[in-house]
């Protein structure tokens, strides 16, 4: 990889920081946009960067953007805020002469079409990226895990606390197939080090039952599950104001995809997070 400047939107989350980790010495300048500051091994850190005429500049001068912002939790249950408008504010400053490569994280079963407000604007946005005249890779990814260590916040809710349970929202027979952390920054790596257009799934080798995944990060069969009907975990956000519905849809429905045309475009290795939690 020979890049100059590498701008990352999200860059404080648990792939951004990984991402940033893995670029140092790769490229001469990394540069971490983020709502809130934050420590960050990057070469500059702008906050508040949809607000910022430094993180305006910023975008115009790289070559290469990783559009991580966006969240299945956000403030005030605004996906379109989080998601959509995130990506208008990015695409506003973008050099079409200037950004050689544009990465975007996104999740299996996006579609515009969708009732869940995140899977739709995951979408939206995925068609204003394609839409700018950059070249743009965007991988679709399932629930991303990352070791004992640094489960990541997916993960933490399905660990349980000493002498304590495991909720577990719907029958736990939902399939899933959790792709490793440091396999997502892989392939972002890759995307920008290969000029591969399009939209790829990322999926992880291993497809269980929630349940089944839940004992192997607890370590076996001790771990005690409460399982919450499907019926009553919709009605949480009632009880739960700050936890959205979408949240809860996504968690009760399947997370898999087929990593195939990704392993082809970009030589990929998928790891067993079964081995990853078993000999960490």
């Amino acid at each position: 990889m020979k890049w100059g400047t590498v701008a990352i939107t999200g860059a404080n989350g648990q792939v951004g920081r990984q991402l940033l980790a893995s670029l140092r010495g790769r490229c001469a300048t990394t540069i971490a946009l983020v709502r809130e500051p934050a420590n960050l091994p990057a070469s500059e850190v702008i906050a508040d960067w949809t607000n910022s005429a430094e993180a305006r500049e910023a975008i115009a001068r790289s070559e290469a953007i990783v559009h991580l912002a966006g969240s299945l939790k956000p403030a005030r249950g605004d996906y379109t805020a989080a998601n959509l408008e995130t990506t208008q504010a990015l695409l506003s400053e973008i050099a079409g002469d200037r950004t050689r490569r544009l990465v975007f994280l996104s999740y299996v079963g996006a579609h515009e079409e969708a009732t869940n407000p995140y899977l739709r604007t995951k979408a939206q946005a995925e068609r204003l990226l394609q839409a700018s005249g950059c070249p743009v890779t965007i991988f679709r990814c399932t629930h991303i895990v990352g070791s004992p260590h640094n489960p990541g916040r997916t993960a933490q809710n399905w660990l349980a606390e000493a002498g304590k349970t495991v909720l577990v929202l719907g029958s736990g027979r939902q399939q899933i197939a959790p792709i490793y952390l440091d396999d997502v920054v892989g392939a972002i790596v890759a995307a920008l080090d290969r000029d591969r257009d399009g939209i790829f799934e990322l999926a992880g080798p291993e497809c269980r039952s929630l349940d089944e995944w839940i004992r192997a990060f607890n370590g076996g069969d001790r771990v005690k599950l409460v399982h919450l009907p499907a019926s009553i975990a919709r009605c949480l956000p009632r009880i739960v104001p700050d936890l959205p519905g979408a949240l809860i849809e996504v968690m009760l429905a399947p997370s898999v995809g087929n990593p195939d045309a990704a392993i082809a475009a970009f030589g990929i290795q998928l790891t067993s997070l079964t081995q990853v939690w078993r000999s960490d």
